[in-house]
């Protein structure tokens, strides 16, 4: 392509013209849905909520009260932070059916078995979620089934709280981020904490039920950590988890491992303004993930600017050098990007087809 299918525009033209329309492009070709992204923030908010209201619900059964804090007081922000958790989760459940990446049915988010993706761990978030409706239920119905029946129910709230948190591990593809783990050790180290108070207070005669209690929540701790290090935090979750395979394909990142570099077809589309000023968005037809976007330089640069993602995530930009192809350097990666049309095409915009050649990897 010839060097000046590249040049800086026009002083003074407008570059919104073609921004907008690539803008739309990349998004499209880059990012997963939005709703990949709401059903991940909602899923780990909802668990963040929950241990709050755990965490209170707890400190309230020992009738606590802070400095100039009367009693009630926690217990309606128990009751509220409860009735905010149902509020999330409801939205988590709808956010996760309309994500078309999984394609989670209304059946697998009313039903706790038989999901096609990740059944075991998919199956805990709908068991919990079911036990936290029939907790706001019986709260509701509380003068019709009596005071017993209410607190039976809603004891099996505390239960509801591990499941999320095996849920939020096992279904997760944020499982292994530095900032989501910080985030359920958090959760894990509030509701410890809250229990270590409750079950040190009570009368003698509860004191062999109270370490017991104490016993069996440690053993549930081992066994859940020794989970964790070998279960979601470990390599290869994704397929023991139970996730399909086309899906557990279509996450794997290597298509060209080791070190050597690679030559891959590419397709995009071409977008310029009538001053010239050029952007182009392209996407690796075998590394799928892989994505490249060139622009004209603007008015304080000399060189077409190129950008390499991965997903979401940038790799880098850098300037390149325009002549029939292009070529930059990516960290320690040489590139050469050859970008064929019609002419037609190159000289006005449109779809457009080239190939990518480097001498190394691109991770």
């Amino acid at each position: 392509m010839p060097t000046e299918a590249f040049a800086s525009p026009a002083a003074g033209a407008d570059e919104a013209g073609v921004s907008m329309p690539l803008a739309a492009v990349t998004a499209a070709t880059t990012n997963p849905s939005w709703y990949w992204y709401a059903t991940r923030g909602l899923g780990i908010t909802a668990l963040i909520v929950l241990t709050g209201a755990v965490v209170l619900g707890i400190v309230t059964s020992l009738r606590w009260s802070g400095e100039g804090t009367p009693g009630f007081v926690a217990a309606d922000v128990h009751r509220n932070l409860s009735l905010l958790a149902i509020f999330l989760l409801v939205a988590h459940v709808v956010t996760t059916v309309l994500d078309p990446y999984a394609h989670i049915s209304l059946r697998d988010v009313v039903i706790p078995v038989g999901a096609a993706y990740r059944p075991v761990w998919l199956g805990l978030g709908v068991a919990s979620a079911e036990i936290l409706v029939a907790v706001a239920a019986s709260s509701l119905l509380r003068d019709r089934i009596g005071p017993r029946p209410w607190r039976l129910i809603h004891w099996a709230a505390y239960a509801s709280w591990p499941l999320a948190v095996v849920h939020s591990l096992g279904t997760g593809s944020d499982a292994q981020a530095a900032w989501m783990i910080a985030v359920v050790g958090w959760c894990l180290a509030a509701v410890l904490i809250a229990l270590f108070y409750r079950l040190r207070r009570g009368a003698l005669a509860t004191l062999p039920i109270r370490f017991a209690a104490a016993a069996g929540i440690a053993l549930l701790l081992a066994v859940g950590v020794g989970w964790a290090f070998s279960g979601p935090l470990a390599l290869g979750w994704a397929a023991k988890a139970g996730t399909p395979a086309n899906l557990v394909a279509a996450g794997r990142r290597a298509v060209h491992p080791g070190p050597g570099g690679f030559s891959d077809p590419l397709a995009g589309l071409m977008v310029r303004d009538r001053s010239g000023y050029t952007q182009i968005s392209m996407r690796d037809m075998v590394d799928t993930e892989l994505t490249i976007s060139i622009r004209s330089p603007n008015t304080t640069e000399t060189l077409p600017v190129v950008t390499i993602a991965r997903a979401a995530r940038i790799i880098c930009t850098v300037p390149a050098t325009a002549t029939i192809t292009l070529y930059a350097v990516c960290r320690t990666t040489r590139l050469t990007i050859t970008i064929d049309g019609p002419s037609s095409v190159l000289k006005s915009g449109g779809p457009i087809t080239g190939q990518l050649v480097t001498s190394g990897p691109l991770n």
